[in-house]
């Protein structure tokens, strides 16, 4: 009886081990989903009526007959919108305000790879002077992981 008793303690535990086995990954997984995005708390909303008005003055402001805004992110009064010009690729344009008031500083076009995100992070800094650090590391992470987000 005893004999018994170890054995299916013995087998309880082998189960319970495989299934620890089984979900810790997903518990790993999980956990790294959950932590802070450097896009965390950078504003991605776009009304269709900001929309409309940013891609008016864009436009503008690159003497283009049109635009369409793809992207916003907006953080302490600066902002990034991702363009489609219809003539050249998709760009990001820099701004330090929004387009009615003011121009872009630089703008970023092309790929980038996952390894080139804290290039890509200088090269904000380096090229939007000023520009908050949150967004500069948010740009930085969009462009490398998640470019259609």
């Amino acid at each position: 009886m005893k004999g018994e008793a170890t054995q299916a303690r013995r087998r309880d535990i082998l189960r319970r081990a495989q299934l620890l086995l089984w979900i810790a990954p997903l518990l790993i997984l999980s956990s790294a989903s959950l932590a802070a995005s450097p896009c965390t708390g950078v504003d991605r909303r776009l009304s269709e009526a900001d929309r409309s008005a940013l891609e008016r003055a864009i436009a503008a402001e690159l003497d283009l007959p049109r635009v369409e805004l793809l992207q916003s992110f907006r953080d302490g009064g600066w902002r990034i919108l991702y363009v489609n010009t219809f003539r050249t690729d998709e760009t990001f344009l820099f701004y330090r305000r929004d387009p009615p008031r003011g121009r872009s500083l630089t703008r970023w076009g092309g790929a980038a790879r996952i390894d080139e995100e804290p290039e890509i992070r200088r090269w904000v800094r380096e090229n939007a002077p000023g520009i908050p650090r949150r967004l500069a590391a948010c740009f930085a992470r969009h462009v490398t992981h998640d470019r259609d987000r």
